[in-house]
């Protein structure tokens, strides 16, 4: 994808990203089903090691049927099982 923006009705599958303006920072779908923030291709850490944000979520290495959808209430939420079943949600509405 490599756009900034997810508009409703776009997903992001696993090994797919979205990146700002400048590509300095990513959002990558990982292949481990997280959601994760990257910084100059590196997973973006704090002091202690620890990945600033992701979805904490994890689906079996090599699952691709794991993807991210912007629903139309503007909602971001993970799926597994080729959408079959919700996993981490923004929480967000428009």
């Amino acid at each position: 994808m490599g756009k900034g923006t997810l508009k409703n009705g776009n997903w992001l599958m696993v090994g797919m990203s979205i990146f700002s303006k400048d590509r300095s920072v990513e959002l990558r779908m990982q292949d481990d089903g997280k959601l994760a923030v990257y910084y100059n291709n590196r997973c973006a850490c704090d002091e202690d090691g620890q990945a600033t944000w992701h979805t904490n979520t994890a689906a079996p290495y090599g699952d691709w049927k794991t993807f991210v959808a912007v629903q139309d209430d503007g909602n971001i939420v993970l799926y597994k099982n080729a959408g079959a079943t919700p996993i981490w949600s923004s929480e967000s509405k428009k």
